[in-house]
């Protein structure tokens, strides 16, 4: 992902230029006394805890009291090469600050979301975000927004998501367990299953969600299932975002280093299934203990004995 405005280019040495006039927040762009790119966020008020809210890799972060009674957050980037990754950043943090009339909830935001950024950058830049991996998160968003959400609210179906853990199921319920599979349309209905837990589990009842997608240009990108959610995410608690960044970041979805373009999908068919004893699978139960991993693949044309009703899943 890259910028084409560069907002340092042009300043001396130790300056600092208002961001805009348009918001009431003190926004800067900086440089230090040996030019170094930074940014600075001012408020009215002392802080009252002055330990730096992040250790961010290549930037330096600074929180103080000036000595005209406010506080002050100073980000400063130690390579100038890196500036299009600092200002994307920066621009994700003014977004922020846009959303909070006082300073006091604005730098808490702030916080917050540096702790984010925190976990990005210990990543590689430059993701290259597989086919096959995007269509397994676009399903498995797809489920947490429209089929577990309407049952039992977005905080729950957030925490119900497993996440990046393959091995596993893909949500845990309270009541149910739903592993969630995608398929190219243009080829026949067939999921792989990649572990001996996938389809096995004490708990009553597991579901298998199949989502059969076709690639188009007109269909709908992971990071449009992902701005919807952030929607419905609005009137919740920092912690249930920070929950779902997590879990995007486990599963190697950093929109702001991924490479390339996002693929475009469009959903054909989507048919859920009740994991029930006769349902063709290999259980645990039946195999050997030297057998440590399995992997294996269901025709989903011969399952129709065990279809059921998305709407009426038991799942609460």
């Amino acid at each position: 992902m890259t910028n084409s405005i560069n907002p340092w280019k042009n300043m001396q040495e130790s300056s600092k230029r208002r961001v805009d006039f348009e918001t009431e927040h003190n926004l800067f762009w900086i440089t230090d006394l040996e030019g170094k790119y930074g940014f600075c966020l001012q408020s009215k008020n002392i802080f009252k805890d002055i330990k730096p809210p992040a250790n961010l890799k290549g930037i330096s972060i600074l929180k103080r009291n000036a000595n005209h009674h406010y506080g002050e957050l100073f980000l400063v980037l130690n390579k100038k090469e890196d500036w299009q990754i600092f200002y994307t950043l920066c621009e994700d943090l003014i977004s922020i600050t846009h959303k909070y009339d006082s300073d006091e909830a604005m730098i808490s935001a702030v916080e917050v979301r540096l702790k984010r950024w925190q976990q990005l950058l210990r990543y590689e830049r430059n993701i290259v975000f597989s086919l096959e991996a995007q269509m397994g998160l676009f399903s498995e968003l797809l489920c947490l927004k429209d089929v577990l959400t309407p049952k039992v609210g977005i905080e729950q179906s957030i925490i119900s998501w497993v996440g990046a853990d393959f091995d596993k199921q893909d949500f845990l319920l309270s009541n149910a367990i739903i592993e969630v599979k995608s398929y190219r349309t243009s080829k026949s209905p067939i999921v792989t299953i990649s572990s001996l837990q996938q389809l096995y589990s004490d708990k009553e009842p597991l579901y298998l969600l199949s989502y059969g997608l076709t690639q188009a240009d007109n269909g709908v990108s992971i990071d449009i299932v992902v701005q919807e959610i952030y929607e419905l995410l609005e009137n919740q608690s920092a912690e249930i975002r920070d929950i779902f960044d997590s879990r995007l970041i486990e599963y190697g979805f950093i929109s702001e280093l991924i490479e390339s373009s996002l693929f475009k999908f469009i959903v054909d068919k989507r048919r859920a299934y009740y994991v029930s004893e006769k349902f063709p699978k290999i259980s645990p139960k039946n195999i050997s203990n030297q057998i440590l991993t399995v992997k294996y693949s269901i025709d989903l044309l011969q399952c129709d004995a065990f279809e059921v009703d998305i709407d009426t899943m038991s799942i609460r």
